[in-house]
């Protein structure tokens, strides 16, 4: 690898298993074998590549979407074949099964967190633009298949349903602890009854 693959690929995993502010330039250049300087020379600052994180993260995931919706439009020989179940499931597995495009659950809570404590926090461009393109590919083709909510409401009921997904992931194990349980982990039932509660959310 490049020596600024390295430090991406390093940062990544410091990232994953620590966050964003408990892990130092100084940590992520030891972790990838290179000097000091050599996060300044690619990135400019730990902000800045924390960014180059960020789009690493976002970016395929946001393919995914793209990908998957036009798979199951393909199959379906076009828009008017395709249910909202398909609609939704597209969308929402990619942050059910990270690893199906290079990512983790871990780097996405850290991630998700981050932007919960940090508002304002700026997003890259490239990320800003995918993001366009999900929401407005997706929007148009559930304003199809739910004819009664605007698309206002259609873009604020996705956020919904990613709020949805995420909380599950980072708290489901912590409340079977707490309510004593053992359950056998089954994420494609967990998917599948996730996608069935925002099903109901946009019938509604």
């Amino acid at each position: 690898m490049s020596t600024r693959d390295q430090i991406l690929t390093s940062a990544w995993k410091l990232f994953s298993e620590r966050g964003f502010e408990d892990v130092s330039v100084r940590d992520v250049t030891n972790e990838a074998g290179v000097n000091l300087a050599s996060v300044s020379y690619h990135f400019g600052s730990k902000d800045g590549l924390i960014q180059e994180v960020v789009k690493k993260v976002l970016n395929p995931a946001n393919q995914h979407r793209v990908d998957l919706l036009e798979k199951v439009v393909t199959e379906a020989g076009g828009i008017e074949g395709v249910t909202l179940r398909q609609i939704l499931e597209s969308y929402i597995r990619p942050v059910m099964f990270p690893e199906e495009h290079g990512s983790n659950l871990d780097i996405l809570a850290r991630l998700a967190a981050r932007y919960l404590i940090e508002r304002d926090y700026d997003v890259p461009n490239s990320v800003l633009a995918l993001f366009g393109e999900v929401f407005q590919k997706y929007v148009l083709i559930i304003a199809t298949k739910a004819k009664h909510l605007t698309h206002e409401e259609i873009l604020q009921r996705l956020l919904f349903c990613i709020g949805a997904a995420l909380h599950y992931q980072s708290f489901s194990a912590l409340a079977n602890k707490i309510a004593g349980k053992e359950p056998i982990p089954d994420r494609e039932k967990d998917f599948r009854e996730l996608v069935q509660f925002v099903l109901s959310g946009f019938s509604s």
